[in-house]
């Protein structure tokens, strides 16, 4: 060993010393970190009842994650339905632990609902440590043969009676949103909860058909009527195009100006981020990151992906990054396209 003679001794010393002392921390911080998970169980918590579209989802990450995360912790789901998603976001951000052993699927509905300033969210969207995304919607806005509705033009012609569960789901919003940015003649009738019921409407005639059935429900619902071509898909919905309906006309690219534009795109974040898993802002950084590994990893699972072929839904994933940047878009979204969203809905 070489010393420096301009420095006393002792110093030298106290240097090496500290060196080991840091090193000895480091490396007892990692030992921690590695062995969190095998003395923690994980929860996912899911923002619907057991066997709705995000429970589902989250039981399926739940028997394929812990494979990949050091430690393979049991993985529990808790389901807090409460508000359309929004008691779950208020609980991982506020109540929920903050020591990586808690995520939850945050609905971007409920996202949107702060942008809205909604008094009953409890968090800032910007502010979870988003984990990633296991899969992108689309909206489709499906016709009965019957209806004489075939191209997306027809909807600016002629008034076109379509089903919504009622005021706050994308079924209602969206068309009636179409009507307010783009001329479109939708006529809303609440009272259908779910697809089943405005299938039945459409063949009773009661109907013309439907927006807000996912392009993904469309194909695992209502493959075989679809087949039989007694319904239509007419047009879709979304940031971008499904990859599976090329030539089926996307709405947002009937807007005509750029603020309809900015409008369509806050209300199809929601579909962007499909199926997003997040966690309180306090979370340590090193679990943090071992949980978007686990994440990433399991979405690229040979297991989970043909698990998910058996369950008919789809896997179409985004990383933490991705995942965040969808959400600040909703942010930078200008306050006036935002109020005129409000207005649209809130007078009708």
């Amino acid at each position: 060993m070489s010393f420096d003679f301009r420095r006393p001794p002792c110093a030298v010393g106290l240097t090496v010393v500290a060196a080991m002392l840091v090193a000895g921390a480091t490396h007892a911080a990692r030992a921690q970190s590695s062995d969190f998970y095998k003395t923690h169980k994980l929860t996912l918590g899911a923002p619907s009842n057991a066997g709705g579209g995000y429970d589902t989802y989250t039981r399926l990450l739940s028997r394929h994650m812990a494979k990949h995360i050091a430690g393979s912790p049991t993985i529990v789901v808790q389901n807090v339905p409460a508000g359309g998603g929004m008691a779950l976001a208020n609980q991982v951000y506020n109540t929920a632990p903050k020591d990586g052993s808690y995520l939850g699927m945050i609905r971007g509905t409920v996202i949107q609902e702060q942008v809205y300033k909604n008094p009953q969210a409890l968090f800032d969207g910007r502010k979870f440590v988003w984990i990633g995304n296991m899969n992108s919607d689309y909206d489709a806005c499906i016709m009965s043969a019957s209806s004489g509705v075939k191209t997306i033009d027809d909807f600016y012609k002629r008034e076109v009676i379509v089903g919504a569960s009622g005021a706050g789901a994308q079924s209602y919003s969206f068309p009636i949103v179409y009507n307010e940015l783009l001329g479109t003649k939708f006529k809303v009738i609440s009272g259908y909860p779910g697809t089943p019921e405005r299938m039945l409407a459409m063949e009773r005639g009661e109907l013309h058909g439907a927006c807000g059935i996912t392009t993904s429900t469309y194909r695992a619902v209502l493959a075989q009527p679809a087949k039989e071509g007694k319904v239509l898909l007419v047009a879709q919905a979304g940031s971008a195009k499904d990859p599976a309906y090329p030539d089926v006309p996307n709405i947002l690219d009937q807007a005509k100006t750029p603020e309809a534009k900015q409008a369509l795109e806050f209300l199809f974040v929601p579909l962007g981020l499909g199926r997003p898993f997040a966690g309180p802002p306090e979370m340590p950084q090193d679990r943090t990151a071992q949980l978007r590994k686990a994440f990433d990893d399991s979405m690229k699972d040979p297991d989970l992906i043909e698990e998910a072929k058996k369950l008919q839904v789809d896997i179409e994933a985004m990383n933490a990054d991705a995942s965040a940047k969808m959400v600040n878009q909703l942010f930078e979204t200008p306050a006036n396209v935002v109020a005129k969203l409000q207005a649209a809905l809130a007078t009708k």
